[in-house]
């Protein structure tokens, strides 16, 4: 089956679904924090935040991966030698995670922000009226309503990201996209073997929006179902 590399397509899969996993929750924390950054009322904070997203929104994702892997690494070496270090090399998989993690983060920066700003201001009000700490009424009563919000955009955010997965096979990744064309290369079979690939995304897209429909009912609970 699939010309003896299935199990090379699979293990690519696994890895695509790691990369994906492990950058959304780097862009998921980054971005909670850049989106606070560009929210607060302190100028050292909020113009270093707004143009974290300017810039980094402002090239496509494979320019910045290849910029931030090879010349990150560059530099690091550099920094290194001079400090009496040994050269390092990088390792794909962490740097695929951390350079998509950073980019994404960036995207959803902006979508957590529209969703805070889209919480009525009473509520937090309200809360601390009953005594309710900062922390408290952002945990339980600010953060809830803005996940109403922010659901949709972090719903595409997420599948964009996971099909931009397939360009760290640009950094020799061993990823779904890198195997699949090198076992089309080594067989001959190269267009059968991407369209595997591209069904196997189609999949895992499908299982996203169902695991997100069913998170979005539960933090829409009481009000409006949103639809994504």
């Amino acid at each position: 089956m699939l010309y003896g590399y299935a199990d090379s397509i699979l293990t690519g899969a696994w890895v695509t679904i790691k990369v994906g996993l492990c950058s959304f929750a780097v862009a998921l924390l980054l971005g909670l924090l850049v989106a606070n950054g560009k929210l607060s009322r302190h100028r050292w904070l909020a113009w270093p935040a707004t143009a974290f997203t300017s810039v980094m929104r402002s090239a496509p994702d494979f320019v910045w991966l290849l910029f931030l892997y090879y010349g990150g690494q560059t530099a690091l070496n550099l920094l290194g030698e001079r400090m009496g270090f040994k050269a390092v090399d990088i390792d794909a998989f962490a740097a695929s995670v951390i350079i998509l993690g950073v980019i994404y983060s960036a995207f959803l920066a902006e979508t957590f922000r529209g969703a805070f700003l889209a919480v009525d201001k009473g509520q937090a009000e309200s809360a601390q009226a009953f005594g309710f700490n900062k922390l408290q009424t952002h945990l339980f009563i600010v953060f809830p309503q803005m996940m109403r919000f922010a659901l949709p955009g972090i719903s595409n955010n997420w599948l964009v990201m996971l099909k931009a997965t397939a360009i760290t096979s640009m950094v020799s990744l061993n990823e779904l996209i890198f195997l699949s064309r090198s076992a089309g290369k080594a067989t001959g079979h190269g267009l059968e073997l991407l369209i595997v690939a591209a069904l196997i995304y189609l999949l895992l897209s499908t299982v996203s929006v169902v695991a997100l429909r069913m998170l979005a009912t539960h933090f829409a609970a009481g009000s409006k179902e949103i639809t994504l």
